[in-house]
């Protein structure tokens, strides 16, 4: 519903400011899901994350998120809008069977660290630790991945980020698939009850807590028991002095190897 003329326009940045109808045109065009469809909206806008965020320094920020893995009895981990994760506890790492021999392997490989690398490599366990919820969850993280990367998809970081994550063939189809479909619309949980190669029958609700920053969004996710047996797990994962936090991605600069 756009002449090319106007699409020439918007192009070329003549036409900077879009009404309402074009910028909906515009995300239909895209086939955006409803989660970038969001993002895009809210990016037109064109306030920079420094104008609207906190002003602690981000660094300062995730000392912060740091302390709070540290002292939380449940496992979790922070991730950033690329998907990398940036800092995990000892007990997402124990429940994920990221062993230290596996870090220092994905820290070898292009985009080893990020969470949807080792959700879709054959080479971390992933497939064999959610059986039957791996897919459904693998797709879950590839939205949110596309919503928390839209208005950074302009970057070399997430243009050798998205061409190494292609190369695993699951990933690809489900990239190119993702946003036919509605099932997972504006999910920030995802309800997981599964058995534990190690550990046995696991119950719990992953959430997601979204912290501002001035470099951009870090995502707090929280593995909350919801029964007695995987809250005891959590628990004796979780005892003091055995849940140090591991930094694993740089975090606010993007290093390209």
């Amino acid at each position: 519903h756009l002449t090319p003329d106007q699409l020439g326009r918007i192009e070329r940045g003549e036409r900077k400011y879009l009404d309402n109808q074009t910028l909906h045109l515009l995300a239909s065009a895209f086939k955006l899901t409803n989660l970038e469809r969001k993002e895009f909206l809210y990016a037109s806008i064109g306030i920079a994350d420094s104008v609207i965020d906190s002003m602690l320094e981000p660094v300062a920020q995730l000392n912060n998120m740091i302390i709070l893995l540290e002292n939380l009895r449940v496992p979790a981990f922070v991730i950033d809008v690329y998907s990398d994760l940036i800092v995990s506890n000892q007990a997402a790492l124990y429940i994920s069977q990221l062993t230290p021999e596996k870090l220092k392997h994905a820290k070898t490989v292009p985009a080893g660290l990020n969470h949807l690398y080792l959700f879709y490599s054959p080479d971390y366990g992933y497939r064999e630790i959610l059986g039957d919820h791996w897919q459904n969850t693998a797709m879950q993280e590839l939205l949110l991945f596309r919503h928390s990367s839209l208005r950074y998809r302009h970057t070399e970081y997430f243009n050798y980020l998205l061409k190494e994550l292609l190369k695993d063939k699951a990933f690809d189809i489900n990239w190119y698939s993702s946003h036919k479909s509605d099932l997972y619309n504006d999910m920030a949980y995802a309800s997981l009850k599964y058995e534990h190669p190690a550990y046995g029958p696991v119950n719990y609700i992953a959430t997601e807590t979204v912290v501002h920053t001035k470099k951009g969004d870090l995502r707090l996710v929280i593995l909350n028991p919801v029964d007695r047996v995987t809250t005891a797990l959590f628990t004796d994962l979780t005892a003091s002095g055995n849940n140090r936090v591991v930094k694993l991605n740089s975090w606010p600069e993007k290093i390209i190897p």
